[in-house]
């Protein structure tokens, strides 16, 4: 899996801390706070869709039956394009009364039922073709709609560490650098606190999608396409170094 990797420098937002005790003859204390930021970038190797199924029937079992039609035409296309049972489920099933206004007026259309699933396809990272072949299958089921669509990395953890590392060495760098520019000298850490939820994000490779445009089109081919750019996983922290 390719991975690349950068360190953001964020601004200084805390020189020193002074605290003495003139009284006490306690000695001088020096303290600097600074911001890291690790960044890795990785290419995604799964992606999780949600689709929809609607009907609007006559009546509430009428638009289930076609639902429930349509999910099984679902399950089969998932099942033959080696989708496991364990990465798909439901995530809402609903009934409701339709209407639409005429004139200003409601008019009764009849009863929907909407079922939504979600599902994960796995190992996409070494067969581009893989998820832009399921959604070309899943479209030709009338009344489908795809709500979402997110890539992401399984198996993450590496790349979190990874990212950490990169930002305690970037705030290390900035302690250091302002530290001699005062004319002192890092004795130790006093304390590390993430900056918020650690990231993980996809980061849209809009060269790609034009060149998977223009490829599609000189090949007459219309089938889906899907690039799945990077992934971008970040991790920010503040330090805080004791100096002397």
């Amino acid at each position: 899996m390719k991975l690349k990797q950068i360190c953001i420098i964020l601004p200084l937002i805390a020189i020193f801390s002074l605290s003495c005790g003139k009284e006490t003859g306690q000695k001088t204390q020096s303290t600097i706070s600074v911001l890291g930021t690790g960044t890795v970038f990785t290419q995604p190797d799964m992606v999780q869709l949600s689709i929809t199924l609607s009907n609007v029937n006559r009546t509430t079992k009428l638009a289930q039956e076609e639902v429930s039609r349509m999910a099984r035409q679902v399950m089969t296309i998932l099942r033959e394009s080696g989708i496991e049972e364990k990465n798909i489920s439901t995530a809402s099933l609903s009934f409701r009364t339709e209407y639409e206004y005429r004139s200003g007026v409601r008019v009764l259309i009849g009863q929907r039922a909407e079922q939504r699933l979600t599902f994960t396809i796995e190992d996409i990272a070494n067969d581009s073709e893989k998820v832009p072949a399921v959604i070309d299958r899943l479209i030709e089921i009338n009344g489908i709609e795809l709500n979402q669509i997110s890539f992401g990395i399984k198996n993450n953890t590496e790349y979190f560490v990874r990212s950490r590392e990169l930002a305690f060495q970037k705030a290390l760098e900035k302690a250091e650098q302002y530290a001699a520019l005062a004319g002192l000298e890092i004795i130790k850490v006093l304390s590390i606190s993430e900056e918020g939820a650690q990231q993980m994000s996809p980061v849209n490779n809009r060269m790609t999608n034009q060149l998977y445009q223009v490829e599609a089109l000189a090949s007459g081919d219309y089938s889906t396409v899907l690039p799945a750019g990077e992934s971008e996983v970040t991790t920010r922290i503040l330090v805080v170094f004791l100096l002397e």
